[in-house]
């Protein structure tokens, strides 16, 4: 149990924007917050920090990154850790598994992640959908595919449109939905192209340079999966846990999203949904992690929520709990501080604009005037970064 002010560190590897408001809340919470990332990402504008540790700029060499990050670790210990992002997530878990028990840094990713080994299986579409099967929760109808004709096969037993699959990837980016066969060719033909000479070279020139992350340090599953297209409203639910155990949650709507309607919502409608907790919680559970964990879900037309994958970091909805009706950043403070759980509260009915992706995806929006727009006006720099997406 801590018993001074905890402090939290975030870790972060991409510049994306849907970290960048949860420091804020942390602080509010009454965490201690330390910011490790890039100068040039989205999490650096925020003045809610107490401690800044930039990485290099344009390195991205495993073993460096790590060794700066136990420097981190010995100067400004911290008693948990946030990774940012999805391929914050990756580094981490490998990580760990290249650091002695023993070693400081190991305990607080042990300590920050419950099992940090859990950490890939639950950002792996493939192995998250085999662990909701034997959990008995309800998921789309999926299956492996190795061949464009296993694809095609798949789409004649259950219908167009389907979806492929890649077992890792973020935002969006590892996720099609085919809506003919012709699509479906098409897809499958650009995932499994050979790069040409020159992206092959590029590839590698970085990797040598320091650039991007080697491949002994990402995720080698390369599993495709087929599944069955569920027509709905996708919709989220993200908790904080603690060795499996769930300490707070929020679940929510996406009512818009921008740029596309596998993008990151632009829009949400915080709204309790029982089957999405009682997902989270059964997979949280089984996995026995700790942290910010988030769901994606679709609701089907008769209310039935259907999982699709999870992210084991903190999603853009983490820092409206307070406003939404249960503060995770606060749950995980009272866990961390050995103090009394607050009472769970019913999610408002309330109705968020994300800034800028709404006003992004439609500046005459009503949106941004008839639901609440989350500007981050008291923080100049941050608000000045986001404001330049698009531009």
């Amino acid at each position: 149990m801590i018993t001074s002010r905890p402090k939290i560190l975030i870790v972060g590897l991409e510049p994306w924007l849907g970290i960048a408001r949860l420091p804020q809340a942390l602080q509010a919470a009454g965490f201690e917050v330390g910011i490790a990332c890039f100068e040039d990402d989205y999490l650096a504008g925020t003045r809610f920090r107490d401690r800044f540790f930039p990485w290099r700029p344009g390195c991205r060499r495993g073993g460096v990154l790590l060794q700066h990050l136990k420097a981190i670790v010995a100067e400004w210990p911290p008693d948990f850790l946030v990774p940012a992002d999805d391929l914050a997530v990756v580094f981490l878990a490998r990580a760990h598994g290249r650091l002695k028990a023993s070693e400081p840094l190991a305990k607080l990713l042990k300590y920050s992640f419950g099992q940090p080994s859990s950490l890939l299986a639950a950002g792996n579409k493939y192995r998250t959908f085999q662990q909701a099967q034997q959990s008995r929760l309800r998921v789309p109808n999926s299956e492996v595919v190795s061949s464009e004709s296993e694809a095609l096969a798949f789409a004649m037993k259950n219908g167009f449109p389907f979806l492929l699959k890649q077992s890792f990837g973020w935002a969006g980016n590892e996720v099609a939905i085919c809506h003919d066969k012709a699509e479906a060719i098409a897809v499958w033909k650009t995932w499994h192209r050979r790069p040409r000479w020159k992206q092959r070279f590029y590839a590698w020139r970085n990797s040598i340079r320091g650039r991007s992350l080697s491949t002994r340090w990402l995720p080698t599953d390369k599993v495709t999966m087929a599944s069955q297209y569920i027509t709905g409203q996708p919709a989220m639910c993200l908790v904080t846990a603690f060795e499996g155990q769930v300490l707070g949650r929020l679940t929510a709507l996406s009512v818009e999203s921008y740029p596309n309607r596998q993008a990151p919502s632009s829009v949400v409608h915080f709204t309790h949904n029982a089957e999405m907790c009682r997902a989270a919680e059964k997979l949280i559970r089984t996995w026995k992690l700790t942290g910010f964990i988030g769901f994606d879900f679709m609701i089907d037309l008769h209310g039935d929520a259907w999982l699709i994958e999870c992210n084991p970091r903190p999603i853009p909805i983490a820092h409206l709990g307070a406003r939404a009706g249960d503060d995770v950043c606060f749950a995980l403070y009272c866990q961390l501080t050995g103090q009394p759980m607050p009472p769970t509260k019913s999610s408002q009915n309330l109705l968020v604009a994300h800034f800028p992706l709404e006003s992004l995806r439609d500046p005459a929006s009503p949106h941004l005037t008839h639901a609440f727009h989350d500007v981050p006006a008291d923080d100049p720099d941050l608000m000045n970064r986001l404001a330049r997406i698009g531009k």
